[in-house]
């Protein structure tokens, strides 16, 4: 499977598996309706809900901006957690977060900060998680629990839009003529064709099919001696061979190398007055070409783009695969500096996260997004990944690039691992 094949499903699944969740979504299981007794429901309101009111909520109540992302209004929001996590394990409630907290086993888990709780009341707290959590029953629906989690105008609704669904797999529709269906996509093709009354175009010459195969793999068009020895060839596989072929020649990277190469902005020069050269961009655009001709795995692919300097691993490609944080547009004599700089972490975050996580959080720079479900602070959190990122007109950069394909790169990384473990040992 080569990576055009996989990137599909993966730009999805990123987000929809888990890998990249939705703030403040939860775990499937955790959605069902809990059912507690009605003495555990009034164990909550008696000994809980005063205790938490008292000695939690003025830091992690109602409020617009509470610590930490931590919310312990209701028990949707004390699943969801804050910035470090769920604040309840019900699978493991002993090893829950809040309980390790309250515990003032050290300078880390101290909470409330003003002093430990007094041995009764942390007892209860430890009683109520090891009963799963009860809660009022309706005390947390409506629209009032989504605006005490602090994402501005994130609802259900919003989270229920079918770009954030999990995929699942239709059923196959049935057909008059299931002789003409080859493979299950073919249902769904003539499945609507039969209900609007048209019938399917008949089969494609092998001069077409030929033709089409090499302009959707290579973007060249066959030879008139290829498109001959085709059609001569009636042996069972000739068409798998074809594609075979088509997909081991290298401009079949060339090809599919350019789609990726647009989504992630490739250019050459930097744009703005100037429109100065870069240099080194060459060895990004051969590191996509080579990417799909060796059928890289899309993990490792984009991987290498987003962190190649940081693999115990790194060699060249890796190296160069980081080429991808010098792709926008580049203002080389800017009239505010830092503005310039901002602007240019936010076009990395934005084609990040449209090309990969296949939604756009740009409007999130400024405001709580209102159509994703992004709100600002969320935004900043992932900026701060990229905070890091040199300056393009970086000397020791250049450097870098210039000695990317040395046979002292190796060298290199093999020294300042040394001078690593020598300062942290």
């Amino acid at each position: 499977m080569n990576i055009i094949e996989r990137s599909l499903p993966v730009f999805f699944l990123l987000f929809l598996a888990g890998l990249v969740s939705l703030p403040g979504s939860l775990p499937a299981e955790e959605k069902k309706a809990a059912e507690f007794t009605a003495d555990q429901v009034g164990f909550f309101e008696k000994e809980i809900k005063p205790l938490l009111e008292e000695r939690c909520f003025k830091c992690h109540g109602d409020k617009k901006k509470v610590k930490g992302s931590l919310r312990l209004n209701s028990r949707g929001n004390i699943l969801r957690g804050g910035v470090v996590g769920p604040a309840v394990n019900l699978e493991n409630p002993e090893k829950s977060l809040l309980l390790e907290l309250i515990s003032y086993k050290d300078d880390e888990h101290q909470m409330p900060p003003k002093g430990k709780l007094p041995q009764g009341e942390s007892d209860l707290l430890t009683r109520w998680v090891k009963m799963g959590l009860p809660w009022t029953p309706g005390a947390e629906s409506g629209e009032a629990a989504h605006g005490a989690e602090g994402f501005a105008g994130i609802t259900d609704k919003d989270r229920s839009w079918w770009a954030y669904k999990p995929l699942e797999k239709p059923a196959v529709p049935a057909v008059k003529n299931s002789k003409w269906v080859k493979n299950p996509i073919d249902a769904f093709v003539l499945s609507r064709l039969e209900k609007k009354g048209l019938k399917s175009a008949p089969p494609a010459s092998k001069a077409s099919l030929i033709r089409r195969a090499y302009y959707n793999l290579t973007g060249l068009p066959p030879t008139p001696e290829e498109v001959k020895a085709f059609e001569a060839d009636d042996s069972p596989g000739a068409w798998e061979a074809l594609i075979d072929r088509l997909l081991e020649s290298r401009h079949y990277g060339e090809k599919w190398g350019r789609h990726w190469l647009d989504l992630v902005r490739f250019a050459e020069t930097h744009g703005y007055e100037r429109d100065s050269n870069k240099p080194n961009a060459w060895r990004y655009r051969d590191y996509v070409i080579k990417a799909f001709n060796e059928d890289k795995p899309y993990d490792r692919f984009i991987i290498e783009q987003l962190a190649g300097d940081e693999l115990p691993d790194a060699d060249a490609d890796s190296i160069s695969a980081t080429g991808y944080y010098r792709l926008g547009i580049w203002n080389d004599e800017p009239a505010d500096r830092l503005l310039a700089k901002y602007d240019v972490l936010d076009g990395v975050l934005s084609t990040t996260s449209q090309v990969v996580m296949g939604m756009t959080i740009g409007c999130a720079r400024c405001h709580d997004h209102k159509r994703d479900p992004i709100p600002q602070e969320d935004y900043y959190r992932m900026l701060a990944f990229f905070q890091d990122v040199t300056n393009m007109n970086d000397r020791a950069t250049r450097k870098v690039m210039d000695n990317v394909e040395s046979a002292k790169f190796k060298e290199e990384v093999a020294r300042k691992e040394a001078a690593e473990n020598d300062l942290y040992n």
